[in-house]
């Protein structure tokens, strides 16, 4: 079965600096959409950067990257969860969870995102969003199952014909009596 579902979450990370007379505010907001595509999941993503500088001058900026994209297999992925937050005004968090360190190598890095861990992707979703993410997990959870469930019946069917080669060599499935 072919699973198809997206999740739109955002990011937002800030930086204050103030030093010798003069302040300097950076927030980032990543808008960003994460979709499953058959045996793939794809995360877009874009950064929207705002600068104020207060000091001999005052002025404000506003940086727009462009939009990135990175396209894992599923077989990459272990399994993913939805995370409550303590905070009952703040949204949930829909944590992936890696099946390989290097799953979202391509995710971080300058222009990407930071990971409190190599191994997780927590992705903080608005408060009206706490449901698709539970049914985003739901069908990746499935397709994760499915793909498991494939790799096993491909290993059965190979174990299965594993005697029959052995038995055509001129070996024996005995076992040896010493």
């Amino acid at each position: 079965m072919r699973h198809v579902a997206a999740l739109p979450f955002f990011l937002k990370r800030s930086e204050d600096i103030i030093a010798a007379g003069q302040i300097t505010s950076t927030a980032e907001t990543i808008h960003s959409l994460l979709r499953l595509d058959g045996e793939r999941l794809v995360l877009r993503w874009r950064a929207v950067r705002e600068t104020d500088y207060v000091g001999r001058e005052i002025w404000s900026d506003k940086e727009i990257d462009p939009l990135r994209e990175v396209e894992m297999p599923l077989g990459a992925i272990a399994a993913a969860a939805v995370r409550a937050s303590w905070w009952t005004w703040s949204g949930a968090r829909l944590v992936p969870t890696a099946a390989d360190l290097r799953a979202f190598e391509h995710v971080v890095g300058k222009g990407g995102l930071r990971l409190d861990h190599p191994a997780e992707l927590v992705l903080r979703l608005r408060l009206r969003g706490r449901i698709a993410a539970q049914e985003f997990a739901a069908e990746l959870q499935l397709a994760l199952a499915e793909l498991a469930l494939e790799a096993e019946a491909v290993g059965d069917a190979l174990s299965a014909a594993r005697p029959r080669e052995r038995l055509l060599a001129g070996g024996s499935d005995l076992p040896d009596r010493a």
